[in-house]
């Protein structure tokens, strides 16, 4: 292998590590963002003691790696229906994995409002609730 192509080769390899661990700082840190401006907000808006903010931070950390996979598996559902061959098979599924999602992020919601005090908690509920309808599963429902 020449000098030049060696260069290139360790120039590119060293532009590409640079690239990811710049991409996966950048995201981690807007995911925490994120996370904490919601929090700030549930803790604000339902005047939230500190024990009932970290069972909430709790329950929402539990809850996010469930989320997402409910959002994979519908978008997965989506495109296959997009490609089916037998498209009422596909929709049957697509709706199925849509009411699981729907099902189970109300059952967090209910999990969420049982930490708050009981008007707070309806509160929340109907802050919060209606958006399970509009959710489109690109990435998973905020509690904001």
């Amino acid at each position: 292998m020449s000098p030049l192509a060696r260069y290139s080769l360790i120039a590119l390899t060293a532009a590409a590590l640079a690239f990811g661990v710049t991409h996966f700082a950048l995201k981690s840190t807007a995911d925490t963002t994120a996370h904490a401006d919601e929090l700030g907000w549930l803790k604000k808006e339902f005047d939230l003691t500190a024990a009932q903010t970290a069972a909430v931070e709790k329950l929402h950390a539990d809850y996010q790696p469930i989320c997402a996979a409910h959002c994979e598996r519908v978008v997965a559902a989506r495109e296959k229906l997009a490609n089916a061959t037998d498209p009422d098979a596909a929709r049957t599924e697509l709706a199925r994995l849509e009411a699981v999602c729907r099902d189970a992020t109300h059952a967090h919601l209910q999990q969420v409002a049982a930490v708050m005090s009981p008007d707070e908690g309806a509160r929340f509920l109907a802050l919060v609730g209606p958006k399970v309808s509009g959710q489109t599963h690109a990435a998973p429902l905020g509690l904001k």
